[in-house]
């Protein structure tokens, strides 16, 4: 039963990946500004710690700390 969970959750992982890399590799050219698209493939959501600090999670499970100055 657990192998069945850790199997299914690296098939959803490899699922999202892909999906991310597909929205990189369909650009024509080399992104030279912000891009919709691309930000909506790799972002779940964005927690908002204190005005100038940000936690990005990533569709990818990956947490992501940023701290303006």
């Amino acid at each position: 039963m657990e192998l069945d969970k850790v199997i299914e959750s690296k098939d959803g992982l490899k699922q999202r990946f892909d999906e991310i890399l597909e929205t990189i590799n369909s650009r024509d050219s080399l992104l030279e500004e912000f891009d919709d698209d691309i930000f909506n493939a790799l972002v779940e959501k964005i927690e908002i710690l204190t005005p100038a600090h940000f936690a990005f999670e990533l569709k990818s499970g990956i947490s992501v700390e940023e701290e303006v100055r």
